[in-house]
């Protein structure tokens, strides 16, 4: 595994401080977005979307956001006074069509979380959830756009201090991709982790850390978004996670998803054998090439 880079690590840092601190929450259209300088250029929009009459100001990138394309697009930022007034932290996508869709997502997911009272944790052989969320380039992805190819779903959050949880299991994820790379017939294979610590893992954040492991984005994506949706997703996905002394305590599991969208497998635990799950899909995708 590639080392993280320092700045990655001070992000988490500042999410800390920030949690602390108040911080001012704007929206804006990002103007110009300069990538040497890590600066972007931003008119600032009201609460209804229009522009605000005032001059343009420059905001500071971290290292993750200034990977993203946010030149043209409106984000939704924090600044903190007491760490850097210009420094742009917890940067999401703001446009209102996409801000729409998630609403309706997270709202219908929500009506059927309580219809399905107990039973809400989804089995093999059920579909998976609808669902609208921002990856690692603050791409939304929503149920539709994961059809069509099998995959495999897991949750971690970037803060994660426990070795043998998320990193292990961010690890034995890209342990996965690489394998699957080796075969021409699993190319069409992909695979999602959906973060739950959406307040603090935006989609810069999130881009750092894929980075911080040499992840392929175009095979395995990070996920995050409406934190009420995220909290949905992960009874529906069985995920227990219990906020004790400053970190998150979860269980793990590994969701092996037809490309149908069913349910075919779940492995638990935050550490999984890669080439039994190449096999799994191998053996999933065998009609396929007859």
């Amino acid at each position: 595994m590639k080392s993280f880079p320092i700045t990655f690590f001070v992000l988490l840092g500042f999410n800390a401080l920030i949690a602390a601190e108040p911080s001012q929450v704007s929206t804006a259209l990002i103007v110009k977005q300069d990538l040497k300088g890590s600066t972007a250029e931003i008119q600032l929009l009201s609460s209804s979307g229009e522009p605000i009459t005032s001059p343009s100001r420059k905001i500071k990138l971290s290292s993750g956001d200034n990977s993203i394309a946010w030149e043209g697009r409106r984000a939704r930022f924090e600044t903190n006074p007491t760490i850097d007034p210009d420094l742009a932290l917890r940067m999401f996508p703001a446009e209102l069509e996409a801000l729409r869709q998630i609403a309706e997502t997270t709202d219908a997911l929500h009506r059927e979380t309580l219809d399905k009272g107990r039973l809400v944790t989804r089995m093999p052989s059920e579909l998976v959830p609808n669902m609208a969320l921002w990856d690692q380039s603050a791409k939304l992805v929503t149920k539709k756009d994961i059809l069509g190819t099998p995959l495999a779903i897991n949750f971690i959050f970037t803060s994660c201090r426990n070795a043998r949880m998320c990193p292990a299991s961010t690890q034995a994820m890209k342990n996965l991709s690489d394998l699957l790379d080796k075969d021409a017939s699993l190319t069409s294979v992909r695979l999602l982790s959906i973060t739950f610590d959406p307040e603090n893992d935006s989609p810069g954040i999130l881009k750092a850390y894929a980075d911080g492991y040499q992840i392929n984005p175009q095979r395995h994506r990070f996920l995050t978004g409406d934190p009420k949706q995220i909290k949905d997703l992960m009874q529906h996905y069985g995920i227990l996670t219990v906020r004790d002394d400053g970190t998150i305590v979860h269980n793990a599991a590994l969701i092996i998803v037809s490309a149908e969208g069913r349910i075919v497998r779940r492995k638990e635990g935050a550490i999984f054998d890669p080439s039994e799950v190449v096999q799994t899909f191998a053996q999933m995708l065998t009609p396929a090439r007859k």
